[in-house]
């Protein structure tokens, strides 16, 4: 943020009031994007719509994805405070529109508003540590936000079903309104001592249309290949194609734009460079793990989907410990490079062991492999965005964060649809196994010959996620390490 002003200090009930905050709205914000999943069915039947049902996840993803980078810089220019309560009050209508939707176009158009919403919650929630603390002491901080974004693409699907089984299917979005008016008055009397951009604000509208030009139909393409499998059916060629031209046409633009909404300066800053392509690569990853590795267990092991779940908490409690572990050493220590390697280092580790191993056999191996590459992840999230907010000038504090985030995003979109998409394509004729009927009928030795397809097949895609990881881990090992300032 631009100010000519000293910033103000904050006392330490004040910064956790705030934190308290904008750690509620992050988790609203990330939680919205995987509660809906188990309660789709139920959704679906009440509805009706089935052949637009995958649209109810979509769309949020949509917007609250393409609208992060556009968020980050609005703060930039108007200050955090107006745009992040803009943002919790979009959030909650879309919310309280999909709690009283009639019917799927409704629903789909109100988790559209929701996402619009959501973006501006995750951008902005992270930008506004840099504004109340120095970056010494914003380790343990960012911490507790990575943790809350790592538990909330766990809890979620949890809690969408036990809402829909035991209230109803309305009660996942009901409950958004009392937290996002929590989220609302917590921030809105703290924030008000934060100093506000002194200049007029010039915003790069073309700069932002070409944004939503270039990543929307990327995202649709990614979705086309989640819904067929294939990367080279006409939906996902054509998204592809289309966002990548806009994706040019958005360089070239903001290469020249007076006022970028997207400022091409942030990537000639190596240390953000680097540090983006190890978010990128390792959010490949970790969000495909969360869905491969159940899926794994339920396949192979014959788990049920709740055992699948309860084996993958260990993963959670690596990932909200690691995070939380390397914040406070950064805050003590006041280094941040050395984490972001280890954690990818670990992760090449644990996916080399998943393809070895494999899963389902003795419990202590399943978690102790598990609890590795939680740890791993957990590790490198809130080193990275200190490293990022250390390295930027204050003015580019909020664009660079929710870059960061974006790419956090598109890495799980990619990675989701990308390795789902090598499973698939490993197994072929045996897709058979997806659908429990048809493996309960099929003789001892075809399921056995299935079973091995199975093993391969998984520990393909492990091979797979161990390359990206090591390909993160040469990306840490170039990131330039910046004392952290104190003050």
């Amino acid at each position: 943020m631009t100010s000519e002003t000293e910033p103000p200090r904050f006392s330490h009930a004040q910064i956790r009031t705030i934190m308290l905050g904008v750690t509620l709205a992050l988790f609203l914000a990330s939680l919205d994007q995987t509660i809906v999943a188990t309660a789709l069915p139920a959704i679906a039947q009440d509805l009706g719509g089935w052949d637009q049902i995958a649209w109810v996840v979509t769309a949020y993803l949509i917007a609250s994805t393409v609208t992060t980078p556009i968020y980050g810089r609005l703060s930039d220019l108007f200050g955090r405070r107006p745009v992040l309560l803009v943002s919790v009050s979009i959030f909650v209508t879309g919310a309280l529109l999909a709690a009283l939707a009639p019917t799927m176009g409704w629903l789909i158009a109100a988790r559209l508003v929701q996402g619009l919403g959501g973006g501006g919650l995750r951008s902005v929630a992270i930008a506004v540590v840099s504004d109340i603390l120095p970056p010494r002491e914003r380790g343990k901080y960012q911490g507790y936000l990575s943790t809350t974004f790592a538990t909330a693409n766990v809890v979620g699907p949890v809690l969408g079903g036990v809402l829909s089984d035991s209230l109803s299917w309305h009660w996942i979005f009901w409950i958004n309104l009392p937290l996002g008016a929590l989220a609302f008055s917590m921030t809105w009397y703290q924030l008000r001592r934060l100093p506000r951009p002194t200049r007029k604000p010039v915003i790069d509208w073309l700069g932002a249309a070409l944004i939503l030009a270039a990543t929307t139909p990327l995202l649709l393409g990614i979705s086309a290949v989640q819904r067929t499998g294939s990367w080279t059916s006409p939906q996902t060629l054509t998204g592809l194609a289309v966002g990548a031209v806009f994706l040019v046409a958005l360089v070239l633009w903001e290469l020249r734009a007076r006022e970028p909404m997207l400022p091409m300066r942030l990537f000639a800053n190596a240390i953000f460079a680097y540090a983006s392509v190890v978010t990128l690569l390792t959010s490949i990853v970790m969000i495909a793990l969360i869905l491969i590795i159940p899926l794994h267990y339920q396949l192979l092991a014959g788990l049920a989907p709740g055992a699948a779940g309860i084996r993958l908490i260990a993963m959670t409690l690596g990932t909200v410990t690691g995070s939380f572990v390397a914040g406070q050493l950064i805050t003590r220590t006041g280094r941040t490079w050395i984490f972001p390697v280890i954690g990818c280092a670990c992760g090449t580790a644990g996916c080399v062991l998943l393809a070895l191993l494999g899963l389902g056999h003795a419990m202590a191996v399943d978690l102790g492999v598990t609890l590795l590459l939680g740890l791993s992840f957990g590790g490198q999230m809130s080193p990275l965005t200190v490293t990022i907010q250390n390295a930027l000038e204050p003015r580019d504090a909020g664009v660079g964060l929710s870059c960061m985030m974006f790419f956090r995003l598109m890495g799980g979109a990619f990675g989701t649809a990308g390795l789902i998409a090598v499973l698939v394509d490993q197994l072929g004729g045996g897709l058979a196994l997806f659908q429990p009927g048809l493996r309960a009928a099929m003789p001892v030795a075809e399921l056995r010959a299935m079973g091995t397809l199975l093993t391969s097949a998984f520990a393909h895609v492990y091979w797979v996620s161990a390359g990206i990881m090591a390909m993160a881990t040469l990306a840490a090992c170039a990131i330039r390490e910046l004392p952290l300032r104190g003050k």
